[in-house]
């Protein structure tokens, strides 16, 4: 009785790999750096806040370069995921209406493609946090990384299915999604400390739903401990925001054909 279900499920892992690999072949197609570009992004930014506020604005933060990469390489996963998603099933017209699959597979493929690339970035971080003395190797890494991978990745997940959906019928959402992706970037805790926030703009990062993932992996990242608290308030996001995403896709999708 549990084979068919089971079987299920191993062919829907196999068309989200699929999916991953044309999107990552399609990505890098022509490119001299390929996966070098995942890295290069924040390393970049890395540098151009590190003078900004801390060789310039002289901001008082310890390893100040590690603690931004620290942030930026989770935010990286966020924005990017969220970005691509407006135009998910639009630049996948042909396959929504001709193949019959379940269409939020082409969303999970986003986020996972984007994840694979972010953790391909953390042995680097690790790497170079202990080179500038900023990290602590910690057991907490082994099962405290995949924790926050499942959590920040269902999160993304409904956040993208929901935006993705909508985009079929609004067009006008992508540039508006590009506009709260940067308001959101100066809201969430990215290139400075949470406790910097003066005291009247704290439930601005409070209601942020990215401030609790940048802050747990900040916390392990850097000082090898899970800050359960900014886990279990994400953990807790992700599933509303998942399950939201889940059904305003399962209210949209049965109009895709017509509006593709």
């Amino acid at each position: 009785m549990s084979a068919q279900p089971d079987s299920a499920w191993l062919h829907y892992v196999d068309l989200v790999r699929a999916l991953t690999v044309k999107e990552i072949k399609v990505r890098y197609q022509r490119t001299v750096l390929g996966y070098g570009w995942s890295l290069l992004n924040p390393l970049v930014f890395a540098v151009t806040y590190w003078i900004a506020f801390k060789a310039i604005l002289n901001v008082k933060i310890e390893g100040y370069f590690i603690f931004l990469l620290a942030g930026l390489f989770p935010w990286q996963w966020l924005n990017n995921s969220i970005q691509l998603s407006p135009r998910a099933f639009i630049h996948n017209a042909s396959l929504v209406k001709k193949i019959a699959f379940p269409r939020y597979l082409i969303i999970a493929s986003t986020v996972v493609t984007e994840g694979l690339h972010f953790m391909l970035c953390l042995p680097v971080l690790a790497v170079l946090a202990l080179m500038f003395g900023r990290g602590t190797i910690s057991v907490a890494w082994l099962w405290g990384a995949p924790l926050l991978l499942l959590v920040q990745g269902l999160m993304i997940y409904g956040i993208a299915l929901a935006v993705a959906s909508c985009s079929v019928f609004f067009r006008d959402i992508e540039r508006l999604i590009g506009l709260g992706m940067t308001v959101l970037f100066y809201v969430t805790p990215v290139i400075y400390e949470r406790h910097m926030v003066p005291p009247m703009f704290q439930p601005l990062i409070a209601f942020n739903p990215f401030t609790y993932l940048i802050v747990a992996w900040r916390a392990l990242l850097l000082d090898g401990v899970m800050d359960w608290v900014a886990l279990g308030t994400a953990a807790l996001i992700a599933v509303v925001v998942a399950a939201a995403g889940q059904f305003i896709f399962s209210r949209l999708q049965w109009k895709f054909a017509e509006a593709l």
